[in-house]
């Protein structure tokens, strides 16, 4: 009995000595002893996911997909294909994938690409990530792909955020790489749900063919069914003579941080500058006060710097000088150069206003831009620019804000009773400054505007079709200011609207000059 108990107690000690207790809330390196750190099994991890031509005979080139941080894998087409059987390959590290619970194979199995779908990564400790694929199908139009940093969305317009652009020109313009920042943009617009924005590149560069600057806005046109409207009166602007610039535009779609938003309009920002609003620009040591002013008559009266005119109220927000550069020198200036106008007006001092302080050629053609479209902006008081030469007269432009309210009634729209027309009208000189002006204008415009409307709706057709998936215009947004084609079934029967209103302004106009 005694020997039993004896080999008891070697046993049990010699069991005790394998066992080593560890305390994981220290760091126990005792003896320089190794301690292995106990992980959670590995995650499954997407590396790549491309669609290779050697598997695909119907693309002529690799299609390579970005995968981003917000679970988008994206890419886009440069040519037209059938995108319904396509295989992709990809590379999965600790896990498989799946669409639709159906097993995914590398190299194998073939998809549907025409729409989104689900592409979940299912990993051996059985936890998920699920990846949204898109395949953004040829358009014609050049891509423009926007990365901020950390993929931060824009939230409101005030803060600038640090991105990375590509544009693939698609062979119709040169491609386009630069770091640039981004925020929002728009009163009323910024308000929709596709939201408009502003990109400030680090560099000033040209943009698809538009001259060097570092400042451009992508117009979202959400309220346009046509998504022409813009676009039509800018190329209007520049036929005429009188308004010295007038910007310039391209349609591109747009890849932000991986998600497809759909159809843009990049165009030129309204800036001083040599190759934009060229007029003198007043900076810190400028001891020359005339000029140049960039203004904007605009009621929502948001600008640091503003005035409002005497008689009438008119709000002026000073666009140009900067505020840091801005003084009380500078807006008593103005100001009174402003009000001095406006008492010519109404004292029909038409000789006087035409000689010393406004260019009659601009406000002529800007009346006839505006109202041949029928912009209600104008009338109420939004978006309405001018500007000042250094030493010179108040100039009418540049044109701005035209996707909503125009060309949306055949007749009517004379802006008798706006800004500084509803004196002007009143003036026999400016009256046949307006024909003059119209009858050298309307050659120019009547076949062209029917010719170029139906090359665009060629042109952007298949954009549209995208765009329309994410952005079916919700008229509850418009505030009853409609355009009359929003709820139309077709793009074709929108434009074939707008053809009809473009001729039937030019109709009206003309008689109504008459």
């Amino acid at each position: 009995m005694r020997s039993l108990l004896l080999c008891l107690i070697i046993s049990i000690l010699a069991c005790t000595s394998c066992i080593k207790i560890i305390d994981l809330s220290q760091n126990n390196t005792d003896n320089n002893e190794e301690v292995e750190d106990i992980k959670p099994q590995d995650e499954a991890k997407l590396l790549s996911f491309n669609i290779n031509k050697e598997l695909n005979p119907v693309i002529n080139e690799n299609i390579e997909f970005t995968i981003y941080s917000n679970n988008n894998i994206t890419a886009y087409t440069k040519a037209d294909f059938d995108t319904k059987h396509l295989i992709a390959s990809f590379e999965i590290e600790n896990g498989y994938a799946t669409i639709n619970s159906r097993y995914q194979e590398s190299g194998i199995s073939k998809n549907d690409y025409t729409n989104k779908f689900e592409f979940v990564v299912n990993g051996h400790n059985n936890k998920k990530k699920t990846y949204i694929v898109h395949l953004l199908p040829y358009t014609g139009l050049p891509v423009a792909t926007i990365t901020t940093c950390n993929e931060k969305e824009i939230v409101n317009k005030e803060d600038w955020l640090p991105a990375n652009m590509h544009i693939d020109g698609m062979g119709i313009f040169e491609d386009f790489n630069d770091s640039l920042y981004v925020r929002g943009r728009g009163n009323g617009s910024w308000k929709f749900p596709k939201k408009p924005f502003n990109a400030k590149l680090y560099n000033k560069k040209g943009v698809l063919g538009m001259n060097n600057h570092k400042r451009w806005c992508f117009l979202a046109n959400y309220r346009d069914r046509t998504l022409l409207r813009n676009d039509l009166v800018f190329k209007l602007g520049q036929m005429t003579d009188g308004l010295e610039w007038t910007p310039n535009g391209e349609f591109v779609e747009v890849i932000f941080n991986g998600k497809h938003q759909g159809n843009f309009y990049i165009c030129e920002h309204i800036r001083v500058d040599s190759k934009r609003v060229n007029i003198n620009e007043i900076k810190a040591n400028t001891t020359n006060i005339t000029g140049g002013y960039l203004l904007e008559l605009d009621r929502y009266f948001d600008e640091v710097n503003k005035f409002k005119t005497v008689i009438n109220e008119w709000p002026v927000n000073i666009k140009s000088p900067d505020e840091d550069v801005f003084t009380t020198e500078h807006l008593e200036y103005i100001e009174n150069y402003y009000n001095t106008i406006e008492f010519l007006l109404q004292e029909g001092n038409f000789e006087l206003l035409y000689n010393e302080y406004l260019d009659i050629n601009s406000f002529a053609d800007y009346y006839l831009i505006q109202t041949l479209s029928g912009n209600t902006e104008l009338q109420s008081i939004y978006s309405v620019y001018c500007y000042k030469k250094r030493d010179g007269k108040l100039y009418a432009g540049p044109l701005w804000d035209f996707d909503l309210s125009t060309f949306s009634r055949e007749s009517g729209t004379t802006h008798n009773t706006s800004v500084w027309y509803k004196y002007l009208l009143k003036d026999s000189a400016f009256k046949k400054v307006l024909k003059e002006r119209y009858t050298k204008l309307k050659p120019k415009i009547h076949d062209w505007g029917i010719d170029y409307l139906n090359k665009q709706y060629a042109y952007l057709h298949k954009s549209e079709a995208e765009n329309w998936k994410y952005w079916e215009i919700d008229t509850n947004f418009l505030y009853n200011r409609l355009n009359g084609d929003e709820t139309f079934a077709t793009y074709e029967e929108g434009i074939n609207r707008l053809i009809y209103m473009f001729q039937e302004r030019i109709n009206w106009l003309e008689s109504y000059l008459d």
